[in-house]
């Protein structure tokens, strides 16, 4: 058992103020002597305070630094965070399995501790991603992700409107769907051939569904959806500003469903053709 869900069992859980002294404590411990950070150099941090604009102070060893910032007394659990993702991120590392370990660090301080953010790499490197439904974001935001590795244009795409709605507000909503719409249209693109826009590939759309077996009753169903998310797209965000920041999440896994299907039919073909 967790020892948050053990202290929880006994009445005696942790608030938020409680679990961010913990990740820094762990997080700080880990950094200044963890097995992989025996190795830090003056290069990587560096980069790190280039990268997060912190001052560069002449502190030996470097990692004393880090591990000090992190435990710094107004930070919160996404500052933590994203100093420890800037830290993997600036690792001078020959072995880029050492990084993905130096991330599933992380990831196991954040389940122990039950805090409810993902840690999602695209080609800028890993980024802070908020948990929603467990099995949707596996199957419609992180396995596109990953499979669009094919579609260059369409992962960065994708990437930049996930780096974004992680930091999405009232005051950017509208600017994160676009995001989104802008990675179909370009997923669409990259797949069907051509540079139309969105609302135009419904065509190409349609008789792939057709073309892999998907009954009519479904790929009538599917072909509404995206006029219907195109509809909305191009009332709410890419002419007007004025999305909710409250049907975000639905976009995004609406976006992430039709990348998912399309490239499942795909690999479904390739399998036959086998």
């Amino acid at each position: 058992m967790k020892w948050v869900d053990y202290r929880e069992r006994l009445g005696i859980g942790f608030n938020d103020d409680a679990k961010t002294k913990m990740l820094a404590n762990k997080v700080s411990a880990f950094i200044e002597h963890g097995r992989f950070n025996q190795d830090y150099s003056f290069s990587e941090y560096y980069s790190f305070c280039v990268m997060t604009g912190r001052q560069f102070q002449n502190i030996y060893p470097a990692s004393k630094y880090l591990a000090d910032l992190m435990c710094q007394k107004n930070n919160t659990i996404p500052i933590i965070i994203s100093y420890y993702i800037a830290y993997v991120n600036t690792r001078e590392l020959k072995d880029q399995h050492q990084r993905k370990l130096l991330i599933h660090v992380l990831s196991n301080f954040l389940d122990d501790l039950n805090i409810k953010y993902e840690l999602l790499e695209d080609a800028d490197g890993y980024f802070i991603f908020p948990k929603g439904v467990p099995d949707f974001d596996k199957a419609l935001v992180s396995y596109p992700l990953e499979w669009l590795r094919e579609y260059p244009q369409s992962q960065k795409a994708w990437g930049k409107a996930l780096r974004d709605y992680a930091e999405a507000s009232d005051d950017n909503a509208s600017d994160v769907a676009d995001k989104f719409r802008k990675t179909l249209e370009t997923f669409f693109q990259e797949f069907f051939g051509g540079n139309k826009s969105l609302e135009n590939y419904k065509a190409e759309y349609g008789n792939c569904l057709k073309k892999n077996g998907v009954p009519k009753e479904i790929s009538g169903n599917f072909e509404t959806l995206l006029q219907a998310y195109t509809n909305y797209m191009n009332n709410y965000a890419k002419h007007r500003d004025a999305t909710s920041d409250k049907i975000l999440e639905y976009l995004m896994y609406q976006t992430g469903n039709i990348i998912r299907l399309l490239i499942t039919l795909k690999q479904g073909e390739i399998d036959h053709a086998d």
